[in-house]
């Protein structure tokens, strides 16, 4: 069985030149932090973010499959096992304010190696 990992999805700085699992938790930052036609020369990149603004329930169950669905087309180096959101900061009412990073646990795909 292949090990697994778990990303934060912050706000960390791009590392250009990052590589291995560096690379890989970078590549799945990027495409959280940025929604389908935004980049100009690729507009199906990322997620739809259709969540936004929809019922808490729908938007937790929306948002959980977009981004499961953006994380393995656009990272194939990866398989998503689950994500769940955390407060963006440590005061707890920003949960129900609407800011929350996902957390993602993923592990490799068969045959990739880092």
């Amino acid at each position: 069985m292949s090990q697994e990992f778990e990303t934060l999805a912050d706000e960390a700085p791009i590392v250009i030149g990052a590589t291995g699992l560096e690379d890989i938790k970078q590549c799945m930052r990027m495409i959280v932090r940025t929604y389908v036609f935004s980049v100009p020369m690729d507009r199906r990149f990322a997620h739809t973010g259709s969540f936004i603004d929809a019922p808490l329930p729908h938007a937790a169950a929306a948002k959980l499959a977009d981004l499961t669905e953006a994380m393995e087309s656009h990272e194939p180096r990866i398989h998503v096992t689950s994500i769940r959101f955390v407060p963006q900061t440590p005061d707890a009412t920003d949960a129900m304010d609407g800011r929350t990073w996902p957390v993602i646990r993923w592990r490799l795909r068969e045959g990739v190696e880092i």
